[in-house]
């Protein structure tokens, strides 16, 4: 699914545009927070959330819950977290709620790992702004290292995929890569007779074992824990051109060195002859007084000097 992803680091946001949906993301690193605000396109409709997150530095690791969900529609707005609680007795009390909606938020409010490169531009970017625990070095060296894994990954997917007795290929769609069986009529026809099936008696079908076969050919190539691991998720599979599009983009990026106003100097020679001439103007000037009684004299040399310093400092300016 293509997406357009705007970067707004005065304001610590961003924004994704997709073919559904607006997601906004403020980002507030001193609370290690963020504010999410999921619109779907041409639609009152609205989606806000609260997540708290936390780093590990070794390895680098990302948990997040959420503190705070809640929707705006047309009549009114509907709190389902509040304060890192689920509000279940509101919940019921609704006329229609979805099997396992309570369950699910409850998750949702408990801290959980989430996979760095599932929502990759949020997560990057929440990573890139605590450099108190990720230094701009090792995030650089995590992402170039993201990239070999995943490079490596998918040649090691490539390589099975070629090599499996029946037949898969990888497929590149909307929504990145997946493995199946050879796209043709035959294929069609099995998926479209597996539909028509009552539910209990799919997994029998054609179809069905094609299905369970798949299933399980991933689960040997993304699980961590099975000896055909590939080194990546099933997610970075599937979006890895994307993935390592983005992050070279990121590598790419040079920062702009901080510029430091410095303030123009008045070398010793300069400021020795401004001196000298404002002595000989201002001598002249008290020369008018000698008449005066002494102190006053003394009164108008204090002044002269404390003049002198300002003049000075406007007259090197100045000749600069």
């Amino acid at each position: 699914m293509k997406k357009e992803v705007e970067i707004f680091d005065d304001e610590n946001s961003i924004v994704i545009n997709d073919e559904h949906t607006t997601n906004t993301f403020e980002f507030f690193p001193s609370e290690k927070k963020i504010k999410i605000d999921v619109s779907i396109n041409d639609d009152y409709h609205h989606n806000y959330s609260t997540i708290e997150y936390k780093i590990s530095d070794d390895p680098i690791d990302l948990k997040m819950r959420t503190i705070e969900l809640y929707h705006d529609f047309v009549g009114g707005t509907d709190h389902s977290i509040k304060d890192g609680v689920v509000l279940e007795s509101e919940i019921k009390k609704k006329d229609f709620v979805m099997p396992d909606r309570i369950e699910s938020l409850k998750k949702e409010v408990v801290w959980s790992k989430v996979p760095i490169f599932g929502n990759y531009e949020v997560n990057l970017y929440i990573l890139s702004k605590h450099p108190e625990i990720i230094s701009k070095d090792e995030y650089r060296r995590f992402l170039r290292q993201s990239i070999e894994r995943i490079k490596d990954g998918v040649a090691k997917v490539k390589e099975l995929v070629k090599k499996d007795s029946h037949g898969l290929e990888i497929h590149t769609g909307d929504y990145g890569m997946s493995i199946w069986y050879p796209d043709n009529e035959s294929e069609k026809k099995e998926s479209e007779a597996y539909w028509d099936l009552p539910k209990e008696k799919r997994d029998d079908s054609a179809y069905g074992k094609k299905l369970k076969y798949v299933e399980d050919f991933n689960k040997s190539l993304f699980d961590e824990k099975s000896s055909s691991y590939v080194g990546i998720s099933e997610i970075e599979f599937k979006s890895s051109d994307e993935i390592v599009e983005y992050i070279q983009k990121l590598l790419d990026k040079k920062d702009e060195p901080t510029k430091k106003e410095v303030e123009p100097k008045i070398s010793k020679t300069k400021g020795f002859v401004i001196s000298l001439l404002l002595t000989l103007l201002l001598s002249w000037v008290v020369s008018w007084f000698v008449d005066i009684n002494p102190f006053l004299i003394f009164v108008i040399v204090q002044v002269i000097a404390f003049a002198q310093s300002i003049v000075g400092g406007w007259l090197g300016k100045f000749f600069e």
